[in-house]
């Protein structure tokens, strides 16, 4: 079991919202009295991204005894469950095949959860920093970083520093302290 796959990229494609839905619907039936909240996130989800053609599904669970509940449902869904895979509190599955996908469990507005809503939606709200964000991807891609850790180890700079226009953003628009 290694969480290290070959990866590429596609340009936008309107039907990952559609994936996102339909594979959202089978989560609500199979886990959604153990979740807080199933949400779609990641390149995928931002209209005109380049992203990895897999859907990132994030988890929220308020009670860690929930992800017990879930994990075995997963399974049976064809979800491999791949632990924490180096990022401490969240349980990252994936599950292959025509449509791929990953579930990321998490604690519902924690700052995994909180984070990763804060730059989709600042991402969605800017398309400069989007198409920014696609030419960091695909020059990384076109310098060798075929796999996903090589990619993510990449990336995980401009990542740091998105996440810090996207606070200041949602600080901005809100008057409230992000997380």
């Amino acid at each position: 079991m290694t969480i290290d796959e070959a990866i590429h990229l596609e340009p936008y494609d309107k039907q990952w919202a559609d994936r996102f839905n339909d594979e959202h619907r089978l989560l609500i039936g199979e886990i959604g009295p153990y979740t807080a909240a199933i949400e779609h996130f990641g390149s995928t989800s931002v209209p005109g991204m380049t992203a990895k053609p897999i859907v990132d599904i994030l988890v929220g669970v308020e009670n860690a005894r929930h992800t017990d509940e879930i994990l075995p449902k997963l399974a049976a869904m064809g979800y491999e469950n791949l632990g924490e895979s180096g990022i401490i509190g969240r349980i990252y599955l994936r599950k292959r095949g025509e449509l791929a996908y990953n579930v990321h469990i998490v604690s519902y507005r924690g700052d995994i959860w909180n984070h990763n809503i804060i730059i989709r939606d600042y991402l969605r709200a800017h398309a400069v920093e989007a198409e920014r964000y696609s030419e960091i991807k695909q020059r990384i891609v076109s310098q060798g970083a075929w796999t996903l850790l090589r990619y993510s180890d990449e990336k995980n700079a401009f990542m740091e520093q998105l996440l810090a226009r996207a606070k200041e953003w949602k600080n901005g628009r809100t008057g409230e302290q992000a997380n």
